[in-house]
């Protein structure tokens, strides 16, 4: 290198050094951390240890497919349970048309096939299993009716001519192994997010075969440590007139967002961010704009910007990690390239509980980023954390219920429920009333469980599923009349979750009159 040239490298040095902005400590306060203040302290119980059925080779049980059942969809598989549930067409037409005899339904039926929805049964665990914890096995063929009877062919006359599939021949309590493809959306079109099983074949177990098995522990794997930045970073001085005025666009967003006026709100936070991009506190009070319209991807845009300036702020990962999340829960094709992964989301979420643990919402949202991928025992966890920060939240009861009772662990769920009634607001609390209600019903302690969905019904009397429960325990204990009312309104209900009931509504009905008359 010559003279000159090292001078003027030299000089090129001396030019960047005196041009590098100067750096200070940042001391914009981030926003106020979500926490739940003077509210009662609550011991949760401890999360149990996670078990599966030892399934026997080959086979497997109902409890891994409601649990476990996303890493089996679409692919041919052997279950082998009890039969808690029988699709009855005749019963279901006959609920509905009362003064109707039976040989007209019957005449019906055979006359027109599709009266009657498509075949179906479901399967437990347990003779007992609850039909909302069973699973369905749907696309059973049906009998012929009359016209397709005598469309078969001739004993020996087969060729070129299609056979009616074998009608399967069922009785509830027996045991069974159901071969068919597991998934989401049947050859029928019935359809079940958590799972369904399109019917193959069935084999009748033999009366003393061997049950399914009972629980083996399931290894739990521990989560790596997550890194998280505390420390305050430095940022480049700003001058104090355009920090003011950024910072009043700032307050002038955060009242219209109190006054929902999210137009004016959106204006005022894109001020606040032209005149002074670095205000982070500006750029989370924009998410939260985008969040109130349920623009997730902008308002996960928004918010990384906040993140990137101020890392240590569990807030900013708090807003981070759930935009995130809804963003992938909402998106039309959640594989596609430009969707987040649960993986980003659930690490911010992660960040966020590291940095304040007291966020209850972070926990929230970290369970249901957990239960999203089949990791039961640190969603419990996280549900628990929840309830431990924000005893008075509903939602946080309700979900460790479900999961508790999807994994048959009842006893845990009826702690939960319990502790659930006594603190949750008061707004929320029949959701966790029902849940109570189950779980004394998986515990078959029939007295307290219509007690407990009594008091849902109050707090919620057009909701049919606490009604659907109550009455079908009012029909175990043979209180017709009662069971009687709480059937009918849901056969009679337009709410779209009374769907899935009313064929099992229908058929007890059916048998109320006939025990009746």
């Amino acid at each position: 290198m010559s003279k000159r040239s090292a001078i003027v490298s030299l000089l090129a040095i001396s030019t960047s050094a005196i041009a590098a902005p100067k750096l200070e400590p940042d001391d914009l306060p981030g926003p106020r951390p979500e926490v739940a203040a003077g509210e009662p302290k609550v011991d949760v119980p401890p999360v149990p240890a996670f078990e599966l059925p030892a399934a026997e080779p080959g086979m497997h049980g109902v409890r891994e497919l409601r649990v476990r059942g996303k890493a089996l969809l679409d692919t041919e598989i052997k279950v082998k349970g009890y039969v808690t549930w029988v699709y009855s067409c005749p019963a279901v037409l006959a609920a509905a048309n009362p003064k109707a005899p039976p040989e007209s339904i019957r005449t019906a039926i055979d006359n027109d096939p599709t009266l009657c929805a498509p075949a179906k049964f479901s399967l437990g665990d347990a003779r007992t299993t609850p039909t909302d914890t069973s699973i369905s096995v749907v696309d059973v063929p049906r009998p012929p009716s009359r016209n397709e009877r005598m469309r078969q062919p001739k004993a020996g006359a087969t060729e070129g001519v299609q056979q009616w599939p074998t009608v399967p021949h069922l009785t509830v309590g027996e045991l069974v192994v159901v071969t068919g493809t597991w998934t989401t959306q049947s050859k029928l079109g019935e359809h079940n997010t958590g799972g369904l099983l399109s019917y193959r074949t069935v084999e009748h177990v033999p009366a003393g075969a061997a049950a399914p098995p009972a629980p083996a522990p399931v290894n739990v794997t521990p989560e790596s440590e997550i890194a998280v930045v505390t420390k305050v970073p430095l940022r480049p001085r700003i001058d104090d007139q355009v920090r003011n005025a950024s910072i009043e666009h700032t307050n002038s967003c955060i009242k219209a967002i109190n006054a929902r006026q999210y137009d004016t709100a959106m204006t005022e936070c894109q001020a606040a961010i032209k005149a002074w991009e670095g205000n982070h506190l500006a750029w989370y009070t924009l998410a939260t704009v985008h969040m109130a319209r349920s623009e997730w991807p902008q308002a996960t845009a928004a918010v990384e910007h906040a993140v990137q300036q101020r890392p240590d702020q569990g807030m900013y990962q708090l807003y981070h990690g759930l935009s995130l999340y809804e963003s992938i829960r909402l998106a039309k094709d959640p594989k596609a390239p430009d969707v987040p992964t649960l993986d980003q989301a659930r690490d911010a979420l992660r960040r966020a509980t590291k940095l304040a643990p007291d966020l209850w919402r972070a926990h929230f949202y970290l369970a249901r980023a957990y239960r999203d991928v089949d990791d039961a025992r640190h969603a419990a966890e996280q549900f628990a954390l929840t309830i431990a920060t924000h005893p008075t939240y509903a939602l946080a009861y309700v979900a460790l219920c479900e999961l508790y009772l999807r994994w048959d662990y009842n006893d845990e769920a009826l702690a939960i429920a319990k502790l659930g009634t006594t603190n949750a607001a008061a707004a929320d609390a029949p959701d966790v009333w029902y849940e109570l209600g189950r779980a004394y019903t998986a515990k078959h302690a029939i007295a307290p469980a219509i007690d407990a969905f009594t008091k849902a019904v109050a707090g919620k009397p057009d909701d049919p599923t606490p009604k659907y429960q109550r009455g079908q325990l009012y029909f175990q204990q043979n209180d017709f009349a009662n069971a009687k009312h709480d059937l009918e309104d849901v056969v009679k209900s337009n709410d779209p979750r009374a769907a899935s009931m009313k064929p099992v509504a229908a058929q007890l009905l059916t048998q109320i009159a006939s025990k009746v008359h």
